[in-house]
């Protein structure tokens, strides 16, 4: 057997960029050749473009003298409306949702960026809007508050810890303009506020978490779906993706502050985030395997959860520059779609990874839910 890499679909091995020969059903194989930043195709590189799954490059066959097998990197920005007949009626905590880690920490939009800072900051290598057309409908943000900037709106940065990486605003009008331009439904998570939300006792800064509100209100309002008209209760796995689409209120918006939350109804509580803090593969999976099967909580408030499928450096990695985030996602990565489709395929809900172009995590989630569905 062999597989190959094709600039199209692959026909003849002739035509192929590079041939491996392989003599086990799994594994990998490590090839020279850049993906490359590329367009996005379909019209979908600028705006609104065609529905359903387009192919890009790389394409990779298989088979031994005849191509037997094939298959491409896509982008999916439609799919839940593909799948609308087989998936609306699950409810959110019920599907499986691909989604990205830090997921606006992939350029930096400040100071220069160095390779030994790019290591261990950036955990993406897409935009947003590209993010939302390749698949990915649950976003990690991890947002802080820089008073210096004489506008309100221009205050509010994504970070990865305490370093700048891309304003708010822009970011939110991306989420903005996918939302006027399909009937998907997004998953937005406040997930942690490493600057300016804080005073120095922990007590909540409210006029800075309500500026943010205020932010998002005016650039998501219209879609955003209310906790306090769609919530379902607590242990329970929230609206079906049918009530939103037909409310065409399509963005859920989580909040880690359940002060700020309890003063605004409109907020989803806290998403639990199954996270190992761990630097192994090993206990990474071992950590998850175990919780993807205690989740979600009967007490949890909210419907959904996220498997946080990533290692994380400790001080020691990055002082010494020990490895890199993207290194160390290769290692997690190339695993996660294997577990995806056997242990956690019953129970995972929200699978968030860096990198995400290095699994196959939207394509099985895509399958698995509409799995789930057909057992309803």
């Amino acid at each position: 057997m062999q597989i190959g890499l094709f600039d199209n679909r692959p026909l003849l091995w002739n035509h192929a960029l590079a041939v491996f020969s392989i003599d086990s059903v799994e594994g990998f194989v490590v090839t020279n050749i850049s993906l490359g930043e590329g367009k996005l195709p379909a019209g979908w590189d600028t705006g609104t473009g065609l529905k359903g799954p387009h192919c890009l490059w790389p394409w990779v066959g298989a088979g031994d003298s005849h191509i037997v097998a094939y298959n491409c990197l896509k982008i999916q920005p439609t799919w839940m409306e593909d799948n609308a007949d087989r998936i609306n009626k699950l409810r959110v905590g019920e599907l499986v949702i691909p989604g990205t880690h830090n997921a606006g920490a992939w350029r930096f939009d400040t100071e220069i960026s160095t390779v030994s800072r790019d290591s261990f900051v950036l955990c993406q290598d897409r935009s947003i809007w590209a993010q939302l057309v390749h698949g990915i409908r649950y976003f990690d943000f991890r947002i802080a508050y820089y008073d210096f900037y004489p506008r309100e709106e221009d205050r509010y940065w994504l970070n990865h810890n305490l370093i700048r990486v891309r304003p708010l605003l822009p970011l939110l009008r991306e989420i903005r303009a996918f939302l006027d331009s399909t009937r998907e439904v997004v998953f937005l998570d406040a997930h942690h506020f490493p600057l300016g939300f804080y005073h120095q006792n922990g007590a909540p800064i409210r006029e800075v978490h309500l500026g943010l509100l205020r932010l998002v209100q005016l650039e998501l309002g219209p879609y955003i779906a209310s906790a306090s008209q769609f919530a379902t209760g607590s242990g329970t796995r929230g609206p079906t993706l049918q009530t939103l689409v037909d409310a065409d209120k399509r963005l859920l918006f989580s909040y880690v502050d359940n002060n700020i939350v309890a003063g605004n109804r409109w907020l989803w509580p806290i998403l639990p985030h199954l996270w190992a803090n761990t630097n192994s593969p090993t206990d990474l999976f071992h950590y998850l395997d175990r919780m993807i099967d205690m989740s979600p909580l009967p007490s949890s408030r909210s419907p959904l959860f996220s498997a946080m499928a990533q290692t994380t450096p400790t001080v020691l990695d990055i002082l010494f520059l020990r490895g890199s985030l993207r290194e160390n996602a290769d290692f997690v990565n190339r695993n996660v779609t294997a577990r995806l489709i056997s242990r956690w395929r019953h129970n995972a809900n929200i699978v968030s990874s860096d990198f995400f172009l290095a699994n196959d995590v939207i394509d099985v989630s895509i399958a698995v839910s509409v799995e789930r569905s057909n057992r309803l």
